[in-house]
């Protein structure tokens, strides 16, 4: 009993003396602390490496660096490095501090708009220390340290002249801790004495637990919340969809940082919190079928690539609220019947660039094995609750393709948990095994043109790097296209970070591609991110030469023209031009003369061209002031043609094709302030046989179709009287709505799904703005800068009918503004009468068209005001302008003198 006694005391003193030994080398007696634990929970995002200088020297060798280091906050910390190596004593030393040892560089919030970094340094056991005391003994001249307790622990301020903020730092038992924000430091300082307080490795713990220690150059930390208030905090919106559905998924993930040929690459595992983790793993989709479906004007693209339509219910929008009702009657007539197991697990979300001041154009695919029965089951579920008959189905028809709409408000997101949200109204078609679902009319035409027009990825050799960039092996991707998304970026941007993108948007997109994908290993969610870049040149117009391709020669001066139509044979461009003896003319792409048509009086329309035997052949329609004429290719009159309109002149001409079945109406006006409609037999139709408005029209009439609304004729007077008429011509909305001035100029309908957000925008005489909604309300007005009693004022919309700008014509000067009403630029120019035009092939690629009229010049200029042809094209006369994707150059076709000219202007 004696020798158990003493051997238990001889086994507890060697317990104590084994425990304290490890306890006297332990972190917690040394007081070694994790850098992570002086980090805020919800830091924007954290980078970890033990190989800090290695990181930076082979950042700076980078091909991009030279353009990057511009910006302010990287030569800021180039320059400053460089110093902290100067001051250590170069040869290698800085480097030999740090390896090894842990640094966190942390981004912060500290202000509404604003954001620091915070870098704490955790010394290993045994490292060198005494660069810090080298800092400290051999500051700069100039230069001081003043020290302030806070909470009992000294912070230090070093003062600089070099310096535009002081920079504060602490030393916390083995960690050094500094910012150029001394609340960060402070806020260190807390964390490190109140355990209670949750710091960015307690709040996050998954993210330890998968990677203690950083791995290569060193691992990025990310969390959707810190995203999230970055994001927040550039926008002037704190109400971002996307993002707060971001940030309320709670998402985290680890990400190595790796340097690749023309990019960054980001990758990691990936987590989940509030669920547990959805189901990634990758169906059959093959995206090089699909990128035919992509458009090239795509700014966002979100693709889906599950094993089953199942996975889609796993990623639930927590920020979603759905309504009852309306969730109640999908689950009772959609779900139950099957509708989402008949889906195949593949979808894309494509965002497209918006225009400034309108609405985000959104196109949902979905792809299924059962089109035509999941069309039936759509159009039944609009038929039942909307409390419409068969014949009563809201349908319109585009490119021989089906539209019909479901006016259930954010009809994706409660049939998909939520996912896919702004759809207000859902315009639905197909096209071969996918359902087509846009957020509204406009929308849905844009996409169908850009399919039908080989518009886009997969057809476009410039598109490789999208393409490229989406992993085809996982089950999940995202693609931002950086230029067509700068526009929407510079829209919800704060005043101050605008300003920021505005000035150092060249080399800011230097970036160009930002591509996401997770694919499912069983075992993790493996995550990649790629931020690609372009080193193009910035763009000047030095070097920008517009140069002559050919020339078409004519007896007689041109006077309208050249306008482009198809060739219906082979698909090829014709062109038509009006001399001053009033002959007409069509001339093939190749500048043969197909025929030349005698005519009374001068061309007052536009060109169109109209199926009329319904054949696939198209017969060439116009309107001079005396006559409406229609004629075949070969310059043959179609039979009853050409018609008159006795005792009147004709002033404009639509083409209207309600249900797109070719049974065509012209919509004519006079000089009279009458309106005709017309069968393409050339009968006026009853009700319309005038129709008499207050005054001449300022731009042709026309027809829209608005859902909940139905079809509308359009007429616009020069009073500033503007005319709703249903198709048998009466009045509706107690139109005419005045505008209050008389009106002079174009105007844009800015569609967006419903009577009530729809618009119509013109501009007065006066230079009063005026918005008008399809139930016939003024939504708004808003007064231009009006420099002198005659300045004049336009609206300009684009060849596409769906972006425009404003001008502002003084005597001496001519001034654009965007559709936000932000100066873009002017021009000094004197002339009495001006004529413009707008061309777009998307947000980036936008010519105005400047016309002086009374000196016959013609200047174009993109829309930052750099002019794109050194000397003026000689002529007065509107052109046409189109964009060669292969060729990546702009084809203007101009009538000067006597001739046609085609001019290249290479990108």
């Amino acid at each position: 009993m004696q020798i158990f006694k003493k051997a238990l005391i001889f086994l507890l003193i060697s317990t104590l003396a084994i425990a304290g030994y490890f306890f006297y080398n332990s972190s917690y007696w040394k007081g070694r602390i994790n850098a992570l634990e002086l980090v805020a929970a919800d830091a924007v995002f954290v980078f970890e490496t033990k190989e800090p200088v290695m990181a930076w020297n082979q950042l700076v060798t980078q091909p991009l660096w030279a353009r990057i280091s511009e910006l302010p906050s990287v030569k800021h910390a180039e320059s400053q490095l460089l110093g902290l190596d100067s001051l250590v004593g170069r040869s290698g030393n800085l480097d030999r501090s740090l390896k090894g040892n842990q640094l966190v560089v942390s981004l912060h919030n500290v202000g509404k708009e604003e954001f620091d970094f915070l870098f704490t340094l955790s010394f290993a056991a045994n490292a060198d220390r005494s660069f810090v005391q080298s800092l400290e003994d051999n500051l700069p001249e100039l230069s001081q340290i003043n020290t302030r307790n806070y909470s009992q622990i000294p912070i230090y301020e070093f003062q600089s002249v070099n310096l535009e903020r002081n920079l504060s730092y602490a030393k916390i038992n083995n960690v050094l801790v500094a910012s150029y924000s001394s609340f960060l430091v402070e806020e260190a300082i807390r964390l490190h004495q109140n355990s209670s307080v949750p710091n960015f490795k307690t709040a996050h713990p998954e993210l330890l637990k998968s990677l203690e220690s950083p791995t290569g150059l060193g691992v990025f930390r990310l969390t959707s919340e810190g995203l999230a208030k970055l994001l927040l905090g550039i926008s002037r919106n704190e109400q971002l969809g996307l993002v707060q559905q971001f940030a309320v998924n709670q998402m985290s993930g680890n990400f190595e940082l790796k340097f690749a040929e023309g990019k960054f690459q980001l990758e990691g595992e990936t987590f989940f919190k509030k669920d547990s983790r959805p189901d990634f793993s990758k169906g059959i989709g093959d995206f090089k079928v699909s990128a035919n479906l992509i458009p090239n004007r795509t700014a966002a693209l979100f693709r889906y690539n599950f094993r089953t339509p199942a996975q889609f219910g796993q990623l639930k929008n927590l920020n979603f609220q759905p309504k009852s009702t309306y969730r109640g009657e999908i689950e009772k007539k959609l779900i139950e019947k099957d509708f989402l197991r008949k889906l195949t697990g593949n979808a894309f979300l494509i965002l497209m660039e918006t225009p400034v001041n309108q609405q985000q154009d959104k196109v949902l695919l979905l792809k299924t094995a059962q089109i035509e029965d999941q069309l039936e089951l759509l159009k039944s579920f609009v038929l039942e609750t909307e409390n419409v008959g068969l014949d009563n189905l809201p349908t319109d028809l585009y490119l021989n393709q089906e539209i019909f709409v479901i006016s259930t408000e954010e009809f994706p997101g409660h049939l998909m948990e939520g996912k896919f949200v702004g759809f207000e109204d859902t315009y639905i078609t197909s096209l071969g095994e996918y359902l087509v679902f846009a957020n509204s009319s406009k929308s849905m035409k844009v996409f169908l043109d850009d399919y039908r027009a080989d518009n886009t990825w997969g057809k476009n050799l410039q598109q490789k790097r999208f393409v490229g960039s989406l992993d085809t092996d996982s089950g999940f991707s995202f693609v931002l296209n950086i230029p067509r998304v700068w526009n929407a970026l510079l829209d919800v941007s704060s005043p101050n970070w605008k300003v920021f993108f505005e000035k150092y948007g060249p080399q800011l997109r230097t970036f160009d591609l930002l591509g996401l994908s997770v694919k499912d290993t069983e075992r993790d969610l493996r995550a990649k991110m790629d931020l690609l870049y372009a080193l193009g040149p910035i763009k000047t117009v030095q070097g920008i030469t517009l140069t002559e391709n050919r020339s078409i020669n004519f007896s007689n001066r041109l006077v309208y023209g050249p306008k482009t139509i198809e060739n219906f044979n082979d698909g090829s461009t014709d062109f038509v031009v009006q001399d001053e003896l009033h002959q007409f003319h069509l001339i093939t792409g190749e500048g043969e003369l197909v025929f030349t048509l005698p005519l009374e009086s001068p061309i007052v329309s536009e060109i169109y061209q109209i199926d009329y035997f319904k054949n696939g052949k198209l017969q060439i329609l116009f309107a001079t002031e005396n006559r409406l004429y229609l004629v075949d290719r070969l310059g043959n009159m179609i039979g009853g043609y050409p018609l008159e309109v006795p005792g009147r002149k004709l002033t404009h001409l639509n083409v209207v094709d309600y249900d797109n079945t070719r049974d065509y109406r012209f919509f004519i006006a006079t000089d009279q302030a009458e309106l005709f409609l017309f069968n393409k037999s050339g009968d006026a139709l009853e009700a319309w046989d005038p129709k008499e408005v207050s005054a001449n029209l300022a731009v042709k009439p026309a027809h829209r179709r608005i859902a909940g609304v139905g079809d509308q004729m359009l007429a616009l007077t020069l009073r500033g009287d503007l005319y709703f008429f249903n198709r048998r011509g009466e009045v509706m909305l107690d139109s005419p709505v005045n505008l209050g001035a008389a009106v002079n100029s174009d105007y844009i309908v800015l569609e967006r799904g419903n009577a009530v957000s729809s618009r119509i925008v013109t501009v007065t005489e006066d230079g009063e703005v005026v918005s008008v909604n399809f139930q016939g309300e003024i939504a708004y007005r808003n007064q231009l800068p009006r420099p002198d009693r005659e300045s004049k004022f336009f609206l300009v919309r684009d060849q596409k009918e769906d972006n425009y700008i404003f001008a502002i014509h003084e005597f001496n000067k001519v001034t654009i503004m965007d559709a936000a009403y932000k100066p873009l630029f002017s021009h000094n120019l004197i002339s009495e009468e001006i004529e413009l035009q707008l061309f777009s092939f998307g947000l980036e690629r936008q010519i105005l068209v400047l016309i002086d009229k009374t000196q016959e010049f013609t200047y174009l200029f993109d829309l930052s005001g750099q002019m794109l042809n050194t000397l003026p094209i000689s002529s007065k006369i509107p052109i046409d302008i189109r964009y060669s994707s292969s060729q990546n150059e702009y084809r203007i076709f101009a009538s000067s003198g006597n001739s046609l000219v085609e001019y290249r202007l290479p990108l």
